[in-house]
C-alpha cells in the first residue's frame, strides 16, 4: 500500500472529531451497524479464527469479540495505517481481550498459508488501485483455510434517481468506489472459487449505498461452474461379495 494511500486512509478515518467518533464502537452504530449481527450472519464461534484486514481503530473487532468471546485463538487485525494500528493495540489492550492488532500491508499478510476459518474487510478496498486489491485479496485467499469466507463491504458508485445526494456525500470520501460487480470479478482473479452478493443492511453514515460480497475459499472436492456450487461426488457403494466393483 503506497505511502499516499496511507494518508489518505487516516485523513478520511481520522481527519476530524466526528470521523474519530465513528472509529469508536458507538460511532460504529452509525457506521457499520451490521457489524453486531455479523456472529449470525458468519456464524461464528469462539473456536474460530478471525482475521480482519483494514481493522482501523478495532472497533468491529471489539464489538464481534463482545459478541463471540474468542477463546481458543486471538483475532487478528491487520491495518496499513500506523496512527489506526495504534489506536486499535491500545483499545484491545484495554479491553484486555484476545485481540491484536498487526501493522502491515495488505498485500504481505504475515501469515502462514491456510491460518484463517473468516475474514472480514471494511472500508479498505476504496483506497487500492486495481493492483494493489487484487493483492490484498489474493493474499485474503492464501491464508484463508479451505472452505473458508471472506465478507467484505464499501462506498458503492452513485447510482438511480438519488445519484447526485450520493455524489455531494462521497466528495468526502475520494478513493477508487468499485461496483460491486467488479469487487466479485476481482475476488475470483484473485483465488476466490466462487462470489455472491452480500446484500448487507442498512448503512446510517455515510448516507450512501454499500457494495457487500462474500468470497469463499473452495474446499477439497467442490466446484464452482456456471454460478451452481457442486459438493464432491459421492463415493460407488461397495461392491457385494462375488460382484466386480462399479
Amino acid at each position: 500500500m503506497r505511502p499516499e494511500d496511507v494518508g489518505n486512509r487516516e485523513r478520511q478515518l481520522l481527519g476530524t472529531p466526528w470521523r474519530r467518533f465513528l472509529e469508536s464502537v458507538p460511532g460504529q452504530v452509525l457506521a457499520n451497524p451490521n457489524v453486531f449481527r455479523l456472529r449470525q450472519e458468519l456464524f461464528l464461534h469462539g473456536d474460530h479464527r478471525l482475521l480482519e484486514l483494514g481493522c482501523g481503530s478495532g472497533s468491529r473487532l471489539l464489538a464481534l469479540d463482545n459478541a463471540v468471546r474468542f477463546a481458543r485463538h486471538p483475532a487478528a487485525g491487520i491495518e496499513p495505517s500506523p496512527r489506526l494500528a495504534r489506536r486499535a493495540g491500545r483499545a484491545f489492550i484495554a479491553n484486555r481481550r484476545p485481540l491484536s492488532a498487526v501493522l502491515a500491508d495488505p498485500g504481505a499478510l504475515p501469515f502462514a498459508a491456510a491460518t484463517f476459518d473468516v475474514a472480514i474487510s471494511a472500508d479498505l478496498l476504496r483506497f487500492l488501485d486495481v493492483r494493489s486489491a487484487q493483492a490484498a485479496l489474493r493474499e485474503v485467499a492464501r491464508v484463508l483455510k479451505p472452505g473458508a469466507m471472506l465478507l467484505a463491504w464499501d462506498l458503492a458508485p452513485p447510482d438511480g434517481r438519488m445519484a447526485w445526494w450520493q455524489r455531494f456525500w462521497l466528495r468526502g470520501y475520494p478513493g477508487r468506489i468499485a461496483s460491486e460487480n467488479s469487487l466479485m470479478s476481482l475476488a475470483e482473479r484473485s483465488g476466490f472459487g466462487w462470489t455472491r452478493p452480500a446484500r448487507l443492511r442498512p448503512f446510517f453514515w455515510p448516507p450512501a449505498p454499500r457494495v457487500s460480497f462474500v468470497a469463499a475459499t473452495l474446499a477439497p472436492g467442490w466446484r464452482y461452474e456456471d454460478g451452481v456450487l457442486y459438493p464432491p461426488a459421492p463415493d460407488p457403494p461397495p461392491a457385494a461379495d462375488g460382484e466386480a466393483p462399479a
